[in-house]
């Protein structure tokens, strides 16, 4: 599927909307929830989560390698996965001490 930047991804199963920052040429899906996340309008008959943990606006998710990140532009639930492994919340890099 490739996830290039700047595409807009809509989980199927969760109100969760997500951009991608940095995106990967693989053939790994994003998922939301175990189920792929789609750039047009999600099929019908997909069971919504109803719990599960929380998609934040505003927050940037990537992987543990940082091959990939997205940015939450609607919240809902999750969680996100990306070829098996999980994406948590970017942590803001510490600034240096002005001592």
């Amino acid at each position: 599927m490739g996830l290039t930047v700047g595409k807009r991804l809509r989980a199927q199963n969760s109100t969760a909307e997500v951009i991608v920052i940095k995106g990967t040429d693989g053939d790994a899906a994003l998922l939301c929830g175990g189920v792929e996340m789609v750039a047009d309008t999600p099929a019908a008959g997909v069971p919504a989560l109803d719990s599960g943990e929380a998609i934040q606006l505003g927050k940037r998710y990537t992987d543990a390698d940082e091959q990939i990140e997205v940015l939450c532009s609607k919240a809902g639930v999750g969680p996100l996965t990306f070829g098996g492994r999980p994406l948590a919340i970017k942590l803001a890099k510490a600034l240096p001490a002005s001592d």
